[in-house]
């Protein structure tokens, strides 16, 4: 399962944990206010149990699937019985006017169809849905008066409606999901969850704007993974990859709110900070102190070495990038695992 339909799944449970309770008091208020016939009370009964059981499920985090059927099963039963017993006992036998309010539940009924069905079959379930909640009344309808037939065909033209309104947003969701899934592997290095060189390239340009315009400072660095070729040629790409996942993940927690991060290439990554040259200094000196620490597993220790350059007025992302790469090179000429902000020839 993808990332993004694990984190879809764990908010569905979120909503149902906290809808589930609701449902269930506002059943077992109309248990207790109602009076229908055995049959209907015994299912409204059963669905408050399963309910409350579901509740269980999920909190004690079995598959959502497991609950997210059973709920609909015994709503779609609940709800065809409540049509069968308004249809011919509250209206037919006893006169009454309007269906009762267990249509409160069509809506909860097509919703949930459409988040635990694939689009077709939702569609195919609501219908069939419909069909059953009609045919019923065709024998009796001439029976019926004018008033029960209106509240009926609001019914089923409520259903109906629900369900187009469900099919469309279904698809608008489909869509902005994909949207986000193209612009994610647009901006998003695949390996290291990282910006890639193409969305780093954006942020600088936005950034050397911004400065022009406003006089706001920045400053960039730029890092490189030591003796990185030893680690694939020792251990294999495997494990050279696991490393840079490993210390994407540690830079990530090293940075503040406002500090943009990506892969600039190979073993190479980039951090744009809000800091001035000395704040950037700093951060580039923790992070080189967090990555000379940490065990990389197979790989051991490995080391990093920096470039920081400050924002210039009149800069250009390419000039400033320069800057930053040479002092970086200048870290690794003149030893490997330390920080340079600026070099003697500057």
């Amino acid at each position: 399962m993808g990332s993004d339909q694990k984190q879809f799944e764990e908010q569905k449970r979120r909503v149902y944990l906290f809808v589930l309770p609701i449902i269930a008091a506002s059943l077992a208020l109309n248990l207790l206010i109602t009076e229908d016939i055995r049959l209907v009370q015994l299912i409204k009964f059963v669905l408050l149990i399963a309910i409350i059981g579901c509740w269980g499920l999920l909190w004690t985090r079995w598959p959502l699937i497991v609950a997210e059927i059973l709920i609909l099963g015994v709503s779609l039963v609940y709800l065809l019985a409540a049509i069968l017993s308004s249809l011919f006992v509250h209206m037919l036998e006893q006169g009454q006017l309007q269906l009762g309010n267990f249509i409160l539940y069509v809506p909860f009924i097509v919703v949930l169809s459409f988040l635990i069905l694939e689009r077709k079959q939702a569609v195919m379930a609501c219908f069939t849905l419909l069909l059953l909640m009609i045919a019923p009344a065709i024998p009796v309808w001439g029976s019926l008066a004018s008033s029960q037939v209106h509240s009926l065909i609001t019914l089923y033209v409520s259903l109906f409606v629900y369900t187009f309104l469900a099919y469309f947003l279904h698809i608008l969701y489909r869509r902005r999901a994909e949207q986000r899934a193209i612009a994610r592997f647009a901006y998003i290095d695949a390996l290291t969850g990282a910006a890639n060189r193409y969305r780093i390239d954006e942020w600088l340009a936005e950034k050397v704007e911004k400065a022009d315009r406003e006089g706001t400072d920045f400053s960039i660095i730029l890092f490189d993974m030591d003796h990185f070729k030893r680690v694939n040629d020792e251990h294999g790409h495997k494990t050279g990859d696991d490393v840079l996942r490993q210390m994407a993940d540690l830079v990530r927690s090293e940075l503040g709110p406002g500090d943009l991060f990506g892969r600039w290439g190979g073993e190479e990554f980039i951090i744009i900070t809000n800091e001035e040259i000395p704040g950037a200094m700093e951060l580039a000196e923790r992070l080189r102190e967090a990555i000379g620490s940490h065990d990389f597993g197979k790989a051991g220790n490995v080391t990093a070495s920096f470039g920081v350059a400050g924002e210039l007025p009149g800069d250009t992302p390419e000039r400033l990038l320069n800057r930053a790469d040479e002092r970086m090179y200048h870290s690794k000429r003149t030893g490997r695992n330390r920080v340079t902000g600026e070099t003697a020839a500057e």
